[in-house]
């Protein structure tokens, strides 16, 4: 088993399989753009049943899913958050607005849940955009991807699979991983549950998180600073298709039922 340097990425190589990890570079965009023809006219060739992943703020850039901040007038409820955790009472009020809830503050953050994914600041960003200016959230990331998977259907007859992707902080770790904002074309878990170990133990809780795994993959190519490759195209993986109409609630825990919210509650 061994790793080798491919003519555009890396392949991870063994008597199996070989995956291929394939970084593309684009034009750095500002405003709003036409996601799919940025990425078909990079000059890539896609092949039937590669995964493409693509950054979440990309496509929120595509979509214009952009503020200026001093377009944005705080409450009083901003206004006292920038007291008590010392955060730009404008990003407050964003955080406000876009979160679903939020648990509690710490020192230039607070702790919410966006669309089932536990998020600093729900998810908004400053870095890689103009300054003055904070991205968001696609609005509709599944929608995105289901439609960046019709159009490689019906322009260039392959079947392409989305994970649109972020960088996000676990717990307890040093540094950033990629989680899964959303997919199309493959199914995000696969549930483990009834099958057997190595030895012979029954599986009774497990579940293989597909999609975040991923994205995992695909943000280490990425980068975090200005390597300016948004999309990554994974050759070779094994995943189950589908067509199915997939959401946010399917790859998320309900705060009452996670393992870590429960044993920090008290």
């Amino acid at each position: 088993m061994q790793f080798n340097k491919a003519k555009k990425g890396i392949s991870y190589i063994d008597k199996l399989v070989t995956l291929e990890i394939l970084p593309i570079k684009l034009k750095v965009q500002r405003h709003k753009f036409d996601l799919y023809r940025s990425i078909t006219h990079s000059g890539f060739e896609f092949e039937d049943d590669d995964i493409l992943v693509i950054s979440s703020k990309y496509c929120s850039i595509s979509e214009g899913s952009m503020l200026e901040l001093d377009d944005v007038k705080p409450g009083s409820k901003a206004r006292a958050i920038q007291t008590r955790y010392h955060i730009n009472e404008r990003i407050a009020e964003i955080i406000l607005r876009e979160a679903d809830y939020v648990f509690k503050g710490v020192p230039g953050f607070l702790l919410s849940v966006k669309d089932g994914i536990l998020a600093p600041n729900a998810g908004i960003d400053k870095s890689n955009v103009p300054y003055g200016q904070v991205v968001l959230y696609p609005n509709r990331p599944f929608e995105t991807a289901d439609k960046l998977r019709r159009q490689f259907l019906v322009h260039k007859s392959i079947n392409v699979g989305v994970v649109v992707a972020d960088s996000r902080l676990m717990p307890g770790r040093v540094g950033t991983v990629g989680i899964a904002i959303a997919c199309s074309g493959l199914e995000p878990i696969e549930d483990l549950r009834g099958a057997k170990d190595l030895f012979g133990n029954v599986l009774k809780v497990s579940f293989k998180a597909v999609a975040d795994s991923l994205a995992t993959m695909a943000v280490a190519a990425m980068g975090e600073a200005n390597e300016s490759m948004p999309a990554i195209v994974l050759r070779g993986v094994l995943v189950t298709p589908t067509d199915r109409k997939l959401s946010w609630q399917e790859m998320a825990v309900d705060p009452e039922l996670d393992l870590y919210f429960r044993g920090f509650k008290d």
